[in-house]
């Protein structure tokens, strides 16, 4: 690549972060608690449909081989290597008391940072990205499974269908997951 190829690539570059820039204020918002819209990856567990704040997810990947952790609890199973980062792989059912989805192919693992460790969380599906108004905030209703309850953060309904969202920092700051040792 020559020197003007590479002028050309910055100036491209710099025009399309300035022109980014200057029309940030006209995207819509990501926050639950107001804005034009929320957007999140929905997941399934045990057939109940959950959402997970899309700003939480770092990527979703198939399940990868793992290595075991000897002495750790059955939900820990195990880690990988990701891109030459450890991924600690939690199995959620298992994690909240559930016996584990028999559909290997259609588990994915929701992959969330947590201020450079990497947590992969294990699903029965992805139903991917959905985007909600205001409008279709939900507050009661919520969920009667105990186990579950402190990681529900808010809802939306839709077409009569609910979808619960599921705070994935609630979740990794929670005491229970890093108690991982028998």
């Amino acid at each position: 690549m020559s020197n003007h190829d590479v002028t050309n690539v910055v100036h491209i570059l710099a025009d399309m972060a300035s022109r980014s820039q200057a029309h940030k204020e006209s995207l819509p918002q990501h926050d639950i608690r107001g804005g034009a819209f929320w957007s999140g990856v929905g997941f399934s567990l045990s057939g109940i449909d959950y959402l997970a704040p899309l700003d939480e997810i770092t990527e979703i990947i198939s399940v990868p081989q793992t290595t075991k952790v000897p002495g750790s609890k059955g939900w820990l199973k195990g880690v990988a290597n990701l891109r030459g980062v450890l991924l600690a792989l939690v199995d959620l059912q298992e994690f909240l008391g559930r016996q584990s989805s028999r559909n290997v192919l259609k588990q994915r693992v929701l992959v969330i940072d947590q201020q450079g460790s990497y947590l992969g969380l294990i699903v029965d599906e992805v139903r991917g990205l959905h985007h909600f108004e205001e409008g279709e905030q939900v507050e009661q209703g919520l969920t009667a499974d105990a186990v579950i309850a402190p990681y529900i953060i808010g809802g939306f309904e839709r077409d009569t269908q609910l979808w619960r969202v599921f705070g994935m920092k609630e979740l990794a700051e929670s005491g229970e997951l890093h108690q991982v040792a028998l």
